[in-house]
């Protein structure tokens, strides 16, 4: 059996390789286990599992393939190692054997690698037998694809060996692309290659090199950035691969081809991007690989060749530039000479710069460092301009005012002054030294200051001043620059009276303090454009050192002034603690991390604890005395960002329990908007607290003692009047009308009295537990309303309704609920005269509160009788008792939760309204 597959091996075209082992050693399984196989070998790029062999013989298997994406328990059971049934769709049945309808899938892995399946139409083995039967295949297999993979990698590495020739060989830019473009296209089995090159001015690709297409099948030559993979690729992801038909449907296509797979990758050079490379459609018969398509390997080959072509191309524009750079030092060498002193020259002014900027560092007097610059300007061991003179800048009158200026005042013995100055500066060793030394002992005046103390520049609106203050700018201005520009530079020259100068500003991080005009009136020298670059690196270097001078003088101002306001601070910190701890209210503070980072001597009072034991530590050591409540509390104000307040609260301390007032407070930093922790403030009320429960108890006697003389004058009416009427009965027992008549009004008198108790009973009854269901407000109303319509119509009345909402669902006792709607509309009615008005409103109202409101335009109610409206027995009405309204108030405060009251009572009527909480 081995040696025929070892000849298979040693034998076959590599392209055929695969297949054919795959087909013996399905014909070498089916002779072992006697069953009809297929072997499927796995793609990872599109999770297909395609058929290489099989030990039936049928056309319509070539080609067969089981998409795992499109069957996830199919997915999930191969890479779980489990078997699974794959049913065939009716366009999948073989046809080739009899009435086979699904598939037993077996994965195969070699050393945790899923190689691909066996395919049996019997579910007559399980896993472990198919594995055992197989694994030797399966090593094989393994092996065989390693080998083709290696074979593939090695034809890969040709190519690079290649390409490597070609970029060393090439150095023209478009033959280099061109010849990487035909070899990736030939190596790689490409049906079509091109490279897309980007063109900044239309914002497009265009297609410069195509390989493997006729022109009449080219259906554009040039790309949108939007809506191809080219572009995505050159403006997205450096590299892509596609595979799959399905992919190409909504995108921009340049060739009328299948599109079946493609990659792309971009070429970058010295970070720019000149274009993409794109593979389209891998070719037949080529390579040793099972399916048609590219894969990551090819991407990764495309990839590096094209990080090849970026490199070299970006070689080739070093080289072409070395190359003109080789001429024009050829063509300049003389010039350059020339060039090298001046270097030579700047190179010192630039050591002269570094001096000069030290110098200055090591004072901190503003004024010795303007010398100190001056000096440098002007010295011939510095920067060698003949004269430099300082202007202070005026921000509040827009002036430049001459400050100092150092320099030969005029030319007689010139030569002779240099001289003397040269060698008196070569006497110091050290530049540095010469410049500290001699700004401290120049005066602060000489000829040339004091010829110009009494005038000013004005540069606000100065063509000139304004850009070299405002915008920082140095203005080099020459003999012909004067002339043409006289107007505008007069005011300067009746100053310095020479026609070439140069004005740059000093500034530092924040602002112009001034500028310094420098000139050579005396040698004539020209200010070349290296004396400006020199003068801007000295412009920024000594603007700065001069900004540090003021700093540090600044700083040291401040600092005297912090140490000042930290004293204070000390006197209000030790202030603060002080009334913190001769505070009457206990102050505990605890922070997010739940320490307690403040403890007052009243909270050592309260608690007996003291401070230094308890600072630090956790809030929960207090909590056998604090309790649950207290601890939770403080993490639900942490999170709210509320305050709190806890009245007459219980706390066991020891063997006493004492109430207090506990009040929780926000910590915050409202510098940064930030809470730190809560403040909780203990105040013990246990005095007033009992001072108050006894208070309330004298209060409730008084008002029993009150509410049981008033129900003694209420019963006494009716009983006074049964008490007469039974006396004239008794007088006139043999007339039977008479005795009628009485007992008739004694019986009204009685109802009456029954009335009167049971609403006494009804007031003054323990609060009864509601029967809450929920019911519809708005339907309640108009039950009511049914039962008051005869009344309604007998006096005439118009009544208007109104409702912001169809249904108000509340959760109440609807017999009580509808005791006060009848007793408000009952109210009402009565009060109204005929062809009277009432409205009735009700809704949900902004607090999220269901509302009843009734409207009448009866007899205002007295202004002294309104606020006696809810008192017990206060009436108005001729056989009231002074109970509708109180009851009313008790069922919906003290039963319900919510609100009764009087809006108002005027001119235009009286309304009252009651709220109900939605969520009772």
């Amino acid at each position: 059996m081995f040696e025929n597959l070892m000849g298979i091996i040693a034998n076959e075209d590599p392209t055929n390789l695969l297949r054919i082992i795959s087909k013996e050693i399905s014909e070498q399984l089916y002779k072992k286990i006697n069953k009809h196989n297929l072997i499927f070998i796995y793609e990872p790029a599109r999770e297909v599992l395609r058929l290489m062999g099989s030990s039936v013989d049928c056309d319509k298997l070539r080609g067969f393939k089981i998409y795992m994406a499109e069957t996830e328990d199919l997915h999930d059971s191969i890479f779980q190692k489990k078997k699974t049934v794959y049913p065939l769709k009716e366009d999948e049945k073989i046809g080739c054997l009899k009435e086979e309808s699904q598939i037993y899938i077996y994965p195969i892995y070699a050393n945790d690698t899923f190689l691909g399946a066996v395919g049996l139409f019997e579910d007559d083995y399980n896993l472990e037998e198919i594995n055992s039967n197989f694994s030797t295949y399966a090593v094989l297999m393994n092996l065989v694809m390693e080998a083709l993979s290696i074979e593939e990698l090695r034809e890969k590495v040709t190519l690079l060996e290649n390409l490597t020739e070609v970029i060393e060989d090439i150095l023209d830019r478009e033959k280099l692309i061109k010849k990487i473009v035909s070899e990736i296209h030939n190596f790689l089995h490409a049906q079509v290659s091109a490279f897309w090159e980007y063109d900044e001015e239309s914002e497009k690709l265009v297609l410069k090199y195509v390989e493997g297409i006729h022109d009449e099948n080219i259906l554009k030559h040039e790309l949108n950035l939007y809506g191809s993979y080219e572009g995505e690729t050159l403006f997205g992801s450096s590299e892509k691969i596609v595979i799959g038909r399905r992919f190409y449907n909504n995108k921009e296509k340049a060739f009328e081809i299948d599109y079946r797979s493609s990659m792309y990758s971009k070429i970058v050079s010295d970070g720019k991007s000149l274009g993409v490379i794109a593979i389209y459609n891998r070719e037949k018969n080529y390579g040793y690989r099972p399916y048609k398509h590219f894969d990551n390997l090819d991407l990764t080959f495309l990839t590096d060749a094209c990080k090849r072509a970026g490199v070299a191309i970006n070689r080739i524009y070093l080289y072409e530039k070395l190359q003109t750079e080789v001429q024009k030092l050829k063509k300049f060498k003389k010039s350059n000479e020339q060039l090298i002193n001046l270097q030579k020259t700047q190179l010192e002014k630039t050591n002269a710069l570094h001096k000069i900027s030290q110098a200055i560092k090591s004072t901190y007097d503003i004024n010795n460092a303007i010398k100190i610059m001056l000096l440098g300007l002007t010295s011939g061991r510095g920067l060698k301009f003949n004269r430099a003179l300082y202007l202070e800048r005026d921000k509040i009158r827009g002036f430049l005012i001459p400050k100092l200026w150092i320099g030969p005042a005029d030319d007689e013995n010139i030569g002779e002054a240099w001289n003397q100055a040269n060698q008196k500066a070569l006497k110091y060793g050290d530049l540095v030294q010469f410049l500290r030394e001699e700004a401290l002992n120049m005066p602060n005046t000489n000829k040339l200051t004091e010829s110009v103390s009494n005038k000013v520049l004005a540069y606000k609106g100065h063509p000139i001043l304004e850009r070299v203050v405002s915008k920082r700018q140095i203005v080099n201005v020459t003999s012909n620059v004067f002339k043409i520009k006289y107007d505008e530079l007069e005011d300067i020259y009746d100053i310095i009276k020479t026609e070439e100068f140069l004005i740059f500003p000093l500034a530092g991080r924040a602002e112009t303090k001034g500028i310094i005009v420098v000139d050579n009136k005396f040698n004539k020298e020209p200010i070349t454009d290296i004396d400006s670059e020199i003068l801007k690196l000295f412009m920024d270097s000594i603007g700065l050192a001069m900004e540090t001078i003021e700093n540090y003088n600044e700083l040291r101002n401040k600092t005297k002034s912090l140490e000042e306001q930290k004293n204070l601070m000390d006197y209000y910190r030790r202030f603060k603690d002080n009334i913190l701890q001769n505070l009457a209210v206990g102050i505990v503070v605890v922070d997010r991390q739940s320490k307690i980072i403040e403890w007052n001597e009243k909270a050592e009072s309260f608690f007996s604890k003291p401070r230094e034991n308890i600072i630090g530590n956790s809030i929960n050591l207090m909590s056998s005395t604090f309790g649950e409540d207290i601890l939770n509390t403080i993490d639900t104000i942490m999170e709210s960002e509320e305050s709190l307040k806890y009245t007459n609260y219980k706390l066991k301390i020891g063997d006493q329990t004492k109430i207090f007032d506990i009040q929780f407070s926000l910590l915050r930093n409202r510098e940064v908007g930030y809470v730190e922790g809560v403040i909780l403030g203990f105040d013990d009320v246990t005095e007033i607290y009992y001072l108050q429960q006894e208070m309330e108890k004298r209060e409730k006697l008084a008002a029993i003692g009150e509410m049981t003389s008033r129900i003694a004058h209420e019963i006494r009416n009716p009983l006074t009047v049964i008490g007469g009427f039974l006396n004239r009965m008794y007088k006139k027992m043999d007339d039977p009308i008479a005795v009628e008549k009485y007992t008739g009004i004694i019986d009204d008198e009685i109802s009456r009295l029954e009335i009167i108790v049971s609403e006494i009973l009804e007031y003054s009854r323990g609060q009864k537990l509601p029967e809450f269901e929920e019911i519809d407000l708005n339907k309640l109303i108009e039950d009511v309303l049914i039962m008051y319509e005869d009344f309604i119509k007998q006096k005439n009345i118009t009544l208007e309704k109104a409702k912001n909402v169809d249904n108000i669902y509340v959760n109440v006792d609807r017999n009580r609920i509808k005791q006060v709607l009848i007793n408000l509309l009952k109210n009402a009615i009565e009060v109204v005269t005929n062809e009277g008005r009432i409205e009735i409103k009700s809704g949900i109202d902004e607090k999220h509160r269901a509302f009843f409101q009734i409207k009448n335009n009866g007899a205002q109610i007295p202004e002294e009788n309104q606020e006696k409206l809810f008192m017990p027995f206060f009436t108005t009405k001729t056989h009231g008792t002074g109970l509708g309204l109180p009851i009313c108030k008790k069922i919906i405060e003290d039963e319900h939760k919510g609100n009764l009251y009087l809006v108002k009572s005027d001119e235009d009527g009286t309304i009252f309204r009651f709220e109900l909480p939605l969520d009772s």
